[in-house]
């Protein structure tokens, strides 16, 4: 069936075309009464379907009877969007003229065509092709479009549906024109179609609005809405069309970067590492609750402020800013990324050292810096922590190699030389020679004992001490050896400062401190000594958080001297480093006095300033019990005895020049070379005093199992140990058990004598086991 539609509105025009295609008929449309009596008058038609208001110098009936004149067989159908008319009835010309209101929908159009056709056979006509032509185009246009085109009235029901419509949503033109647009639209969103059709009506457009729409099979797709008003001739809004594209992979890959945006925002706020995001100029874009923590500046701080002026140290700044610059150079010759360590200043003021991870990505008008910021300065202590330990393993292991040896030599000399010096007393040149060789073995003894304290390999003795006492006697005694240029000040607590320690050494170790503090005084100056009781939070000290919390011993040691340069101050207990003139010191005093602490279970810290002087602090562990109050009995020199000792030793020259030793201070003497030796003399019922044995000798059994055996067989003897070798049999991690004397190799006659005494006068015991 050929259907003439005559409409002045295009977009009514082509909305009654394009429904009547897809309803099956054939359609012309025209825009005036006289383009359609000119299609009537060319060409065959079965129905006309006309405004009462079209264009021209005829309207209403006027028009309806010129129509029927041209076209007496052709059905008619009357549309007005004003009013409902009232048609002549006894007027035979509106006999069968089907009337409808606009806007009407398209299931109501097709019943009036059905009805209209039955009231009145088709009479065919003939029209001109240019008004056709011209509908077909734009039918055509729409129907090839690749974007969805629907149109639809103000209360939202759809009135013209293309092809790619159908490919987008599912519904056929036949299932969805004369349907609500809810049909696409999802139902929580329904209400979004309401506002887009009040703004149409208030003459507002809308563009490339993206939404989600529904399928026929319920898939929820993306899509970009350009919706427009459809307006009569006089101007009325009377619809809406919109053009709908889909957009599910844009919004895939929106939704996408979207995630990937939160997922790096998570990692980024999860970091441990501190995040900071800059602009090619420095200013600082982004900034994470870890740099926050971190640097102490808020987020709301920072935005906004070039970093420069918030973490580089104003001494850094020009060298950091370069680095920037040649980190962007290389980034455009292709390097991913950027690693490098530098100091940051926190808000406070304090530097802490940070490892930096830069990353840059190219913008329009420069680039985006993307920075990883992590804390290092713990680690990096950790790790000159382990390097001072490697250095002192490396030092104890080659000390500890020679140490046996090289102590034994030195015992025959010591002992030597001490008789020796004996027998040429009133020889004036010989006295001399004598005294300088004395002079030699004794600093080649304070040599190993240094590299043995550095290491922690000495043998200590350690007790409960009156630090305010030892430190009283130390001063004493330092006086006249640092000179009337140095003032030396003492204070202490009023309470006793009782430390776990080994006399000898801590009263070594101070003296050593003070004569480097002489040293950096050398136009005079004051020492102070310093002592109290305090308790030692490892979480204060992070050079050395191995150190236990408890309470402590500390002696500070401050000078007025030139201080130590800051480039020094990690050096200063290295072993053999010195800034001194060559042959005047051997750079192992300090390194001994580390070694010492450290073997103490002990810590110390140093705090030097150049042009105001140096601090050292010694934390020592306190003891348990009541200290010792003087140690005037083991300073004391004793003389000889006549007591019959029992000495073990398997170097033949160290035994030659022990017996010779003992037997000038008047005792009686036993030899034995090894342990067997010794218990066959033993058991063989010889009577001795004292067994005076090396810890260290060949064979089947040590200096301490032989003195266990010999407790077994006489209970009531004395035992007095000796050894070259730091790592024996008495030691445990370098301290050696309560009530077990120790005469470390070598020793002079007088330290011989001493010992010996201590020994046979009940105060040393070896309980026997088994």
């Amino acid at each position: 069936m050929r259907i003439l539609v005559i409409d002045d509105e295009l977009a009514v025009r082509a909305t009654i075309s394009m429904a009547l295609r897809f309803k099956g008929f054939e359609a012309v449309a025209v825009e005036s009464l006289a383009a359609g009596l000119r299609e009537l008058n060319g060409s065959n038609f079965d129905l006309a379907i006309v405004d009462m208001f079209v264009r021209g110098v005829m309207t209403g009936v006027a028009a309806i009877r010129a129509l029927r004149e041209r076209a007496p067989g052709v059905s008619i159908i009357a549309i007005s969007g004003v009013t409902a008319m009232e048609l002549d009835a006894q007027d035979p010309d509106m006999n069968d003229v089907k009337f409808l209101s606009k806007p009407f929908r398209p299931n109501e159009l097709v019943r009036a065509i059905d009805e209209a056709v039955r009231a009145r056979p088709s009479v065919a006509t003939e029209r001109g092709p240019s008004e056709e032509n011209r509908e077909q185009l734009f039918v055509a246009a729409v129907e090839s479009s690749d974007d969805a085109i629907i149109t639809k009235s103000l209360d939202g029901i759809i009135t013209g549906w293309n092809h790619a419509a159908q490919i987008l949503f599912g519904f056929a033109p036949s299932e969805a024109i004369g349907q609500s647009i809810d049909i696409i639209v999802p139902e929580e969103l329904r209400s979004e179609v309401r506002t887009i059709l009040a703004k149409i009506r208030n003459g507002e457009k809308i563009s490339h609005h993206d939404t989600v729409r529904m399928t026929k099979d319920g898939r929820r797709i993306g899509v970009s809405l350009s919706v427009s008003a459809v307006k009569s001739r006089s101007g009325a809004i009377i619809g809406a069309a919109k053009v709908a594209r889909d957009n599910t992979a844009k919004l895939r890959e929106h939704k996408a970067l979207l995630e990937s945006e939160q997922l790096a925002q998570a990692i980024i706020e999860s970091s441990l590492d501190a995040f900071v995001q800059l602009d090619h100029a420095g200013t600082i874009l982004r900034w994470s609750p870890n740099a926050e923590s971190m640097l102490g500046w808020s987020r709301g701080e920072a935005v906004g402020r070039h970093l420069r002026d918030l973490i580089m140290p104003e001494d850094r700044r020009a060298a950091d800013m370069q680095r920037l610059n040649e980190f962007l150079q290389e980034f455009e010759k292709g390097l991913p990324g950027w690693r490098y360590e530098s100091p940051s200043l926190r808000r406070d003021g304090t530097e802490i050292l940070t490892e930096v991870s830069l990353t840059a990505l190219r913008r329009d008008q420069g680039y985006i810096i993307n920075g990883f910021v992590r804390d290092i300065t713990e680690r990096r202590a950790a790790e000159e922590q382990l390097t001072q330990a490697q250095k002192m393993e490396s030092v104890g292991q080659l000390t500890g190699g020679i140490a046996h040896d090289f102590n034994n030599m030195l015992a025959v000399i010591t002992g030597t030389v001490d008789i020796l010096a004996t027998g040429v007393a009133d020889r004036t040149d010989l006295a001399g020679i004598v005294k300088l060789i004395s002079d030699a073995a004794d600093r080649g003894a304070e040599l190993t004992s240094r590299l043995l304290a550095f290491s922690r390999q000495q043998p200590l003795q350690p007790r409960a001490v009156d630090v305010n006492h030892l430190v009283a006697d130390v001063a004493r005694f330092l006086r006249p050896t640092l000179g009337e240029e140095i003032e030396i000040s003492m204070t202490s607590t009023a309470e006793a400062c009782a430390a776990l320690v080994d006399p000898n050494q801590l009263s070594a170790a101070i003296v050593n401190l003070a004569i480097n503090a002489r040293d950096a005084m050398p136009q005079g100056g004051k020492l102070e000594i310093q002592t109290s009781n305090i308790v030692f939070d490892p979480g204060e000290v992070k050079s050395d958080d191995d150190v236990p919390s408890g309470d402590y011993v500390l002696i500070a040691i401050s000078d007025t001297g030139i201080g130590i340069p800051p480039a020094l101050l990690t050096k200063v207990f290295e072993p053999f480093f010195t800034t001194k003139e060559a042959g005047a010191g051997t750079g192992l005093g300090l390194s001994m006095v580390y070694g010492f602490v450290k073997q103490s279970g002990g810590q110390i810290r140093i705090y030097s300033e150049e042009g105001c002087g140096t601090t050292f602090k010694i934390f020592l562990p306190r003891a348990g019990r009541t200290a010792d109050l003087a140690s005037d009995q083991l300073q004391e020199i004793f003389e000889g005895g006549s007591e019959t000792i029992l000495a073990v030793e398997d170097n033949d020259a160290v035994r030659r020049s022990v017996i010779a030793q003992l037997r000038l201070l008047g005792y009686r003497t036993l030899l034995a070379a090894n342990a067997t030796e010794a218990l066959a003399i033993v058991d063989e019922g010889a009577a001795f005093d004292l067994l005076f044995t090396d810890v260290i000798m060949p064979g089947p059994m040590n200096g301490t199992q032989l003195a266990l055996e010999v407790a077994r067989r006489r209970p009531s003897v004395k035992v007095l140990f000796t050894s070259g070798y730091p790592q024996d049999a008495l030691s445990h991690q370098g301290r050696i058990d309560p009530g077990v004397l120790l005469l470390s190799k070598p020793y002079r006659r007088a330290d011989l004598a001493r010992m010996l005494r201590l020994a046979i006068e009940n105060k040393a015991e070896l309980v026997a086991v088994g």
